[in-house]
């Protein structure tokens, strides 16, 4: 036995493509940059002892990332989205410089084991619940951005 259900034609798919772009950017905008947000300004991050840092806070060994907010900024204010004919790519580019004028934001988010083998600072990855497909399914964000596809076809 077979059933064979015949649909429809789209009379303005352009529409429909225009309304998942929306979502997909508004989400992007809103509740992915407010993720990283809180990546970066809560309290989660391990790190061994205390220390004082550049703003004059003392961080203990749960911390942020957000210290100064450099780092922070440098993601958050390159935001933007790319469109071809067939994807939708919300990008960021974390691009703050430290000191000696260097980028360190991968530095930060795999840890410097990866550069000089001698430190005990674990990575601090803020982007890798977009990185996994398991983490993300399951995750708070990605209910958020089917929320706002559901929405934008009420």
């Amino acid at each position: 036995m077979s059933a064979t259900i015949v649909g429809g034609t789209l009379n303005n798919p352009e529409r429909l493509v225009q309304k998942l772009e929306k979502a997909f950017e508004t989400w992007a905008r809103f509740e992915v940059n407010d993720y990283f947000r809180d990546q970066f300004l809560e309290d989660k991050w391990d790190y061994p002892g205390e220390t004082q840092r550049k703003s004059g806070e003392l961080a203990g060994t749960s911390r942020n990332i957000f210290d100064l907010g450099e780092l922070y900024r440098s993601g958050r204010d390159s935001f933007d989205v790319e469109k071809t004919a067939n994807s939708i790519n919300a990008l960021w580019n974390w691009d703050a410089k430290n000191s000696s004028g260097r980028g360190y934001a991968w530095y930060v988010h795999e840890g410097p084991r990866l550069f000089d083998g001698n430190t005990n600072l674990a990575p601090r990855q803020w982007t890798d619940i977009f990185q996994q497909r398991d983490l993300f399914a399951g995750s708070n964000v990605s209910k958020e951005l089917r929320s706002r596809i559901r929405a934008a076809f009420r």
